[in-house]
C-alpha cells in the first residue's frame, strides 16, 4: 500500500493510537499522529495527508466536529476521512456517514477489512 502522503491518525487513547499506527505501518503506510481534534486541525493546516482516520469520541473537538471543519475548508473538503469508534451503534454509523465520513469502522479494528477499505477509499479504482 503506497499513498502519496502520510495518513493522519486522530485518536486520544494511547493504546488506540499505537494499534492503528501499527496496523498502517505493517502495511508500509506512513503515519502521523494527533491526540485530539485541535492538534489534528493544526496539523491539517500545515501538511498534506492522503487520508485521516478519526476517532469519534475525542476530548474537546470531537470527531464529528473535526470532520465539519475539514469538509468546510475548500483545501481539505475532498480529503478521505474514516471514522473509528469503540461506541458502535447502527445509528452512530448512519450519522457518521451522513455527516460526510467516507468509511466507518468499529473497534476493535479488523486489520484486513480496515486496510482493504482504506485502500479503496484513498485509491479508488
Amino acid at each position: 500500500m503506497a499513498f502519496a502522503y502520510p495518513i493522519l491518525v486522530v485518536e486520544d487513547e494511547p493504546d488506540g493510537r499505537e494499534l492503528v499506527s501499527r496496523i498502517l505501518k505493517v502495511a508500509a503506510v506512513q503515519v502521523e499522529l494527533a491526540e485530539d481534534g485541535e492538534q489534528a486541525w493544526d496539523m491539517l493546516q500545515t501538511a498534506m495527508y492522503s487520508a485521516a482516520v478519526i476517532d469519534l469520541a475525542l476530548p474537546g473537538m470531537d470527531g464529528m466536529q473535526l470532520l465539519g471543519y475539514i469538509r468546510d475548508d475548500p483545501r481539505l473538503a475532498h480529503l478521505p476521512c474514516v471514522a473509528i469508534t469503540a461506541y458502535h451503534t447502527p445509528e452512530l454509523k448512519q450519522r457518521a456517514l451522513q455527516q460526510g465520513f467516507d468509511g466507518y469502522f468499529p473497534k476493535p479494528l479488523d486489520r484486513t477489512i480496515f486496510l482493504n477499505a482504506l485502500n479503496s477509499i484513498v485509491e479508488p479504482d
